[in-house]
């Protein structure tokens, strides 16, 4: 039947929870939200981590139509690519069918010559990158097969009500001073974490993966979020996350958080050692209200420009006109 809701296929292996898989459940919960469209996803049979499964749970639908056991694509269906989902294509017998290729490109790491992402960027896709940085580094290296979109990462969580004075309402009151949120830097993180107990600043030290809810709610509780990103970030969603949870953001600079971290304006951008953390975590705590007020009310404008609600907008834009956009690529 012609009217009859085109599927999109997703596959999920038994990779850690991350950012990443966060934001691939976002596009997920895009398509179920498409006229039109309906998702399908599989998951690697092999078995997560107690904590993984746990997130798998509640990242995606632990079971009923959308849970298939394997891709099974119709004629008229899609296929959602992201990471190495390029390796279940190719054991599915699909990487010569016709079916249109969504590949959701996150980290400039596919950019990087001889590694296995980059041998993908040959094979023909719509590709969805997370930041204008990816989709620069992915086009100069020539290689890439089909036309290079960019829709900058959305957050699902809602900016924080602002106070008279721009600040969140309720700040001062909020639990933790400091919250360092270091698993991927944990070295640096614990580095932080010392200088900062050696100076009697209060905090709370993340050197490890939290579950999303604990995580997000150790950003609203805190005043301070020290974020601290890979240098090669494609996006880095926690900046955002600490900017709409209403924690006055000190970081470090990463490729693909120069298009919304701006220094003294939404945030604190330090360099990568402890002393330079350390001496703008001190400059936060002292910074007055009206600096302080101001600094919040610009972050909470980053954040509602990076809402999940215009991210599904713009996919939804994508699929709309993804025949068009295949035969192009």
């Amino acid at each position: 039947m012609r009217d009859a809701p085109r599927r999109v296929w997703f596959h999920r292996g038994p990779a850690p929870l991350s950012g990443g898989q966060v934001k691939h459940a976002h596009y997920f919960g895009h398509v179920r939200r498409m006229a039109g469209f309906t998702p399908r996803i599989t998951f690697s049979r092999e078995a997560p981590s107690a904590f993984h499964a746990c997130a798998r749970r509640r990242l995606w639908p632990a079971a009923g139509a959308e849970v298939a056991e394997r891709w099974d694509p119709g004629p008229r269906d899609l296929l959602f690519l992201a990471g190495t989902d390029w390796r279940y294509l190719a054991t599915r017998g699909l990487g010569a069918s016709e079916h249109p290729r969504i590949n959701l490109v996150q980290h400039v790491r596919h950019a990087c010559e001889g590694g296995e992402l980059h041998g993908y960027l040959s094979e023909r896709a719509v590709r969805v990158c997370v930041s204008h940085e990816v989709a620069a580094a992915i086009s100069a290296t020539g290689r890439v097969r089909g036309p290079v979109l960019t829709i900058p990462n959305g957050t699902d969580v809602a900016p924080f009500e602002p106070a008279a004075d721009g600040a969140p309402a309720g700040y001062e009151a909020r639990s933790a001073p400091v919250a360092i949120v270091g698993y991927k830097r944990p070295e640096l993180a614990r580095a932080l974490s010392g200088r900062l107990d050696a100076e009697g600043i209060e905090h709370v030290l993340h050197s490890g993966l939290l579950g999303r809810s604990e995580f997000l709610a150790s950003l609203a509780g805190s005043r301070i979020a020290v974020c601290l990103p890979d240098p090669a970030e494609g996006f880095y969603l926690p900046a955002i996350e600490a900017m709409a949870s209403g924690a006055l953001l000190v970081t470090l600079d990463c490729i693909g958080n120069r298009g919304f971290c701006h220094d003294h304006w939404n945030c604190i951008i330090a360099e990568p050692d402890s002393g330079s953390l350390a001496r703008a975590v001190r400059h936060a705590i002292a910074m007055p209200p009206a600096e302080r007020g101001r600094m919040h009310g610009h972050a909470r404008a980053t954040a509602l420009a990076h809402s999940l609600e215009l991210e599904r907008k713009r996919f939804h834009a994508i699929l709309a006109d993804i025949d068009q956009l295949w035969r192009d690529a």
